[in-house]
């Protein structure tokens, strides 16, 4: 939004339309937000049930995790695969919902400098692809067969 001075004390504001190519960015990411938004409601709450009523907070142990997630360099069984996945989802869905809400506020912060908004964009998205690689790394390689119960004492 530019402004120019017409008379003194007077201020006329115009407004500069949004690019075509952008609009269809931003609605896309608009909806990829309320979508999945919504799926992490769902997956959020479907995770604190089965921890918290299910098992119970009191009840869930290190031997658990063994048997939702596998021991490294066991067999996978068709069961531990559905876990995985599962935690898969909520945690790219976490990620990627988290960089845009990231990305839509660096912009109306730094939009108007472009370099910074760029420099700080790949600065997020490292970071965040670090995280997200970590995680299902862990998840897909499984828990430890031994030395999870000591750690957590």
């Amino acid at each position: 939004m530019s402004s120019t001075t017409v008379t003194p004390g007077r201020t006329v504001r115009k407004v500069q339309p949004i690019p075509q190519t952008r609009n269809r960015f931003e609605l896309g990411m608009w909806l990829f937000m309320r979508y999945s938004g919504l799926a992490l409601v769902f997956l959020a709450l479907s995770h604190f049930w089965m921890q918290h009523v299910l098992i119970g907070t009191h009840e869930i142990e290190f031997a658990g995790t063994q048997l939702r997630w596998g021991i490294t360099g066991q067999p996978v069984t068709v069961e531990q695969v559905i876990w995985r996945a599962y935690y898969a989802v909520m945690l790219v869905l976490a990620v990627a919902h988290g960089i845009n809400g990231v990305r839509q506020v660096a912009y109306d912060y730094f939009g108007h400098r472009p370099a910074v908004y760029k420099g700080l964009m790949y600065v997020v998205v490292g970071i965040a692809a670090l995280i997200s690689l970590g995680g299902i790394a862990a998840l897909f390689m499984g828990a430890a067969a031994s030395g999870g119960e000591a750690a957590l004492r």
